[in-house]
C-alpha cells in the first residue's frame, strides 16, 4: 500500500525473523569488533548506492576470515535500511522499531545515523530499481457539453480527465473521458480505498 510521499508505505515495517537475530548479532563487539562494524556500513552504503562491484574483494577487505558472517550482516543491515526507508521511518521510529525487537546496544546510534544520513539516497534507489507501481503525480481536468451524440441532440457534461504517473524517471499521461456518474463511481471508489487503507494501518 503506497500512500505516503506517493511512494512510501504507512503501515508498520516486519522483517524476517532470521534478520531480526542476524542484527542482535551485529550489536556483538567479541562477533563483529568496532572497526569491522564501520566498515560494514560503509559498504552498505556502497552497495545500495550501486557504487560497488566486487563483492567479495569488498567482503574480504573487511575481514578475509569470516567472510560468512560479514555476507550476513551486510544482508542484515541492508534489509532493515531498505525497509526502513521504504516505510520512511525517520531516526526515532527506527530506534523505537528496534527497541521493539529487543535489538539494543551502543552500535543502535550509529546504525540509525548512519541511516537517517542515506534515507534521501536509499529512497532515491529504490524510486530507480523499476519495480516499484507508477503513482499519479498530478491530476487535470475539464468539462465539456456534448451537444450532439450520433444523429440525436443531447446536453450531456463531458469530463476530460489526464492522469500524470511517474515511475522512476518516466512520466506518463493517461487521458479518459467520463460521464458526471462514471466521475462519481470513480470518486466512490477511491475513498472506499482511503477508508480500507485507513482501517489496515490502524491494525
Amino acid at each position: 500500500m503506497y500512500i505516503k510521499n506517493n511512494l512510501y508505505c504507512a503501515v508498520e515495517m516486519e522483517l524476517a525473523r532470521e534478520i531480526i537475530n542476524g542484527l542482535v548479532n551485529i550489536q556483538n563487539s567479541n562477533v563483529l569488533p568496532d572497526e569491522t562494524f564501520l566498515q560494514l556500513l560503509d559498504i552498505i552504503m556502497l552497495y545500495i548506492s550501486r557504487n560497488i562491484n566486487n563483492e567479495k574483494t569488498a567482503i574480504a577487505a573487511v575481514h578475509s576470515s569470516k567472510s560468512d558472517l560479514i555476507k550476513a550482516a551486510i544482508t542484515n543491515v541492508a534489509c532493515l535500511f531498505i525497509e526502513a526507508a521504504r516505510h520512511d521511518y525517520d531516526e526515532e521510529s527506527l530506534k523505537q522499531f528496534l527497541h521493539n525487537e529487543n535489538i539494543n546496544g551502543q552500535r543502535i546510534q550509529t546504525l540509525c545515523s548512519t541511516y537517517i544520513n542515506n534515507k534521501q539516497n536509499i529512497q532515491t534507489q529504490l524510486e530507480l530499481t523499476g519495480n516499484n507501481l507508477p503513482h499519479i503525480i498530478d491530476i487535470d481536468w475539464r468539462l465539456h457539453h456534448c451537444v450532439r451524440m450520433s444523429t440525436r441532440f443531447t446536453n450531456v457534461p463531458i469530463y476530460n480527465i489526464r492522469l500524470s504517473t511517474k515511475n522512476g524517471n518516466q512520466v506518463k499521461h493517461i487521458i479518459f473521458t467520463c460521464t458526471i456518474q462514471q466521475l462519481q463511481e470513480l470518486v466512490y471508489k477511491l475513498k472506499d480505498i482511503v477508508r480500507h487503507i485507513e482501517k489496515m494501518s490502524n491494525i
